[in-house]
């Protein structure tokens, strides 16, 4: 009998942890490279979630940065993700660089820190401003990318084309490898500041960031209403001046079909979260800045009705 007794309540206890782990929710967040901002930046939402939302289990999970995420959504491979506000609103109109694929299937939960776009070489390459580029071996990140993206405006705004230049296609660690062998000449790096690929290559050989000429940001403003002009400060690498920038925003968007109550919790974490989040970003993460760069981009019901609450949006 005592042994019957135990059985009993051995499988009673196994099929308590098989309940207990199908009521757990798993998320994936796709994110981006390792080197650069968005892979622990989304490592540390996801520890966020993790901890302060009852039986989340979230994983950031290293990708090819904005567009992939938001194919990553679309196909069901990934429940949210990091993406430039730009490509966002690309894949939302069907335009650009999603031109014939259009992707509604996301939604914004909120702005997180504005990224520049960082044209990196080395200072002894004789290279001084985009016109410079012509000829020359360029790093413009993956195909399709938003870095990529980036890239063809910036060029666009120069007057020139990729019929112009030599370009490489390469993630933020074999751009900065590149450089450092010699093996391409610039490369573009759209990230948060600073990024730890750059900052590397500054600790090895010493590296210069170009700037874009006042007629080239109001060229590419015109075009592409959304970038912003920023000053990037010298000290932010240990420049010998500022750098004349654009940037866009880095936005967390989801997949539509999460849930409401899920992504209220999500939206509340992130703004009430008190510490828990450690990477350098998630100081530009506030209520003050929570629709820089959104635009026209809908929000998620849920983290809609955070907003609502707080006072942050006007109730519908």
């Amino acid at each position: 009998m005592k042994k019957f007794i135990a059985i009993l309540m051995a499988a009673m206890m196994l099929m308590g942890l098989v309940s207990s782990a199908s009521a757990a929710t798993f998320l994936t967040i796709a994110t981006g490279g390792t080197t650069g901002t968005y892979y622990p930046l989304g490592g540390d939402i996801a520890n966020l979630f993790n901890t302060m939302i009852p039986d989340v289990r979230a994983n950031a999970e290293a990708t090819g940065g904005s567009a992939a995420n938001l194919r990553k959504i679309n196909a069901g491979e990934a429940d949210l993700g990091t993406a430039q506000n730009d490509v966002s609103y690309f894949a939302y109109t069907g335009t650009d660089s999603f031109e014939g694929e259009q992707i509604q299937s996301f939604s914004v939960i909120s702005s997180l820190y504005a990224e520049y776009v960082q044209i990196v070489t080395r200072k002894d390459s004789g290279i001084n401003s985009i016109a410079d580029f012509a000829g020359k071996r360029i790093s413009i990140g993956a195909a399709g990318s938003g870095v990529y993206t980036n890239a063809l405006h910036v060029l666009e705004a120069a007057g020139l084309t990729l019929d112009d230049i030599d370009e490489q296609y390469l993630s933020f660690s074999e751009s900065t490898d590149g450089l450092k062998n010699k093996q391409i000449d610039a490369a573009f790096i759209t990230a948060g500041i600073p990024n730890a690929a750059i900052t590397e290559l500054g600790s090895t050989v010493e590296v210069k960031l170009i700037s874009l000429t006042d007629e080239e940001v109001a060229n590419l403003i015109a075009a592409h209403p959304t970038y912003a002009n920023l000053k990037l400060a010298a000290d932010t690498y240990g420049l010998e001046e500022d750098v004349n920038c654009v940037a866009i925003t880095a936005l967390l968007v989801c997949a539509n079909s999460l849930d409401e109550e899920l992504v209220y919790n999500m939206t509340k974490a992130l703004f009430e979260q008190e510490g828990i989040l450690t990477h350098a970003k998630a100081a530009e993460i506030t209520l003050d800045s929570f629709d820089v760069g959104v635009g026209d981009l809908p929000y998620h019901p849920g983290a809609q009705r955070y907003y609502q609450e707080v006072g942050a949006l006007a109730a519908e």
